[in-house]
């Protein structure tokens, strides 16, 4: 099945559909942190617009004896900086952009050990906004705090960002934050960390081998991460987490055109609410998308997303066999295409989901009491209102057959569920439970709507104890690779 035949999935969908869309639409990873709590912005800005190069307003970053090509050699004559921090130091006007030309930027000003009142707080986990914009360097090899409107530009192929610290490029507070074809890679933590921040782009931005999260938000509003690349890291290829509660007034952070592979999760979104995430790659990790509900954190329980569009395979990936003394921080379900943990009034359409062996898409409920809820009126807030429709399940996008284990997993808790239109290599989607309300009759009652199938819920409570360095709780299938179902 090419372009012509999503296309024309798409339109039968939205055909068929648009009631179900426009009520879901525009109406952390678990263990995701930018290092404090968060709250999102005001949402009072806007998406920033790209500044085409040579941009009138800019400074210019290049390496010692550097030999360029094309733009960046009109720009190397202009190169007063080489190291990225020092040129964003020298910022004094909003709307400057920083050009930087093809190099490794290892930013060895931002290692030296730190000294007087930072000194002090070098061994805290959790710095508050005003810690880390005094010592921006604690956590952070680039940090850009409080600057507004600022692009900073890779030119050309070639422009990477590495280096020993936890975080390679920190937006804090930064409205209006572009970051444009770079690659950060090799931090201990996140690639790349935008935080609080109303505004940003992450555009043709490549995340590998970070330890945590290769592109996350924390707490923002008015985002793009578009085009990129995130492959190899410990955690989400990339993140959202406490993006802005919309609730289906309008959206809060798009993601599209990226692929993001090899990771454990390829896009992870802890109270990822009102996030749009359409027309991605997501392969060759342990579980290909994972929505929840499962922390404290602020905008929960999570709702209002929309995944469309997007390609979902070989989500294979066994990160915890054998893995010793570095087993992921956290268990998701090997084999798994998406997964919805605990959330609510989320749509999932025209996605091509196939070739994982676990589940091709799965839902079960999160207690509030899980993420720290006492309220006896909240324990039974999530997964709620979730529709899935048109998506095709078990087929490549040429036609050919690539079973998922079973196309529709879910705990059989909640209500107003639904799935509806759904195509699969099987004839009809293989789910577990066997049947499945559509959404001419939404999921209302039935013996586990409260609390969920017994025997479902008891996998998910042992998996959710797992905890690295320690025995596999018994009871959790979810650390193994389940074998590949017959065609």
């Amino acid at each position: 099945m090419g372009r012509f035949a999503r296309r024309l999935l798409v339109a039968v969908v939205s055909a068929l559909s648009t009631t179900v869309i426009t009520s879901s639409a525009f109406a952390s990873s678990a263990a995701a942190s930018p290092g404090r709590p968060v709250s999102p912005p005001a949402g009072a800005y806007h998406i920033p617009a790209y500044r085409p190069a040579p941009a009138a307003q800019r400074l210019v970053v290049c390496e010692r004896g550097g030999h360029y090509t094309g733009l960046a050699q009109q720009l190397a004559a202009e190169c007063a900086y080489h190291d990225v921090q020092a040129a964003v130091d020298a910022v004094r006007q909003r709307g400057t952009t920083i050009y930087v030309l093809p190099g490794t930027y290892r930013e060895r000003p931002s290692l030296a050990a730190p000294s007087g009142p930072c000194h002090a707080l070098a061994g805290k986990a959790t710095l508050t906004y005003e810690q880390e914009r005094a010592c921006p360097h604690l956590r952070n090899l680039i940090s850009v705090s409080g600057l507004g409107d600022l692009q900073l530009e890779g030119v050309g192929d070639g422009v990477v960002i590495e280096g020993d610290k936890p975080i390679g490029v920190r937006a804090d507070r930064a409205d209006g934050f572009y970051l444009r074809n770079v690659t950060v890679r090799g931090f201990k933590e996140d690639g790349v960390a935008v935080v609080e921040t109303d505004g940003f782009v992450l555009d043709r931005v490549t995340a590998r081998d970070d330890g945590r999260d290769g592109l996350a938000a924390y707490g923002t509003d008015h985002g793009v991460i578009a085009d990129c690349e995130a492959a190899g890291n410990g955690d989400a290829g990339i993140a959202t987490a406490s993006a802005s509660d919309r609730r289906g007034d309008r959206l809060s952070v798009e993601i599209r055109g990226c692929r993001s592979h090899g990771n454990l999760v390829g896009y992870s979104g802890t109270a990822g609410d009102s996030v749009y995430v359409h027309d991605n790659e997501f392969s060759g990790n342990a579980t290909g998308a994972v929505l929840d509900s499962s922390v404290q954190a602020v905008g929960m329980p999570q709702n209002h997303a929309m995944f469309v569009a997007n390609r979902v395979f070989g989500n294979n990936a066994d990160p915890y066999r054998d893995c010793g003394t570095h087993c992921p921080a956290r268990a998701v379900p090997v084999g798994t295409g998406m997964l919805l943990a605990g959330g609510d009034e989320n749509t999932y359409a025209s996605n091509f989901v196939y070739d994982n062996w676990r589940y091709g898409i799965a839902q079960h409920w999160i207690p509030a009491s899980r993420r720290g809820e006492t309220d006896p009126a909240k324990q039974r807030d999530t997964s709620h209102g979730n529709r899935y429709v048109g998506n095709l399940m078990g087929v490549t996008p040429y036609g050919a057959a690539a079973p998922n284990g079973v196309d529709f997993w879910w705990d059989e808790q909640g209500d107003g569920n639904c799935w509806q239109n759904n195509a699969s290599s099987w004839g009809r989607p293989r789910s577990d439970p066997a049947a499945l309300p559509d959404c001419d009759h939404p999921s209302s009652g039935g013996p586990y709507a409260r609390q969920g199938n017994p025997a479902k819920t008891a996998v998910v409570t042992a998996c959710a104890a797992y905890a690295p360095g320690r025995p596999r709780p018994a009871g959790c299938t979810w650390l193994t690779a389940p074998s590949k179902p017959a065609a």
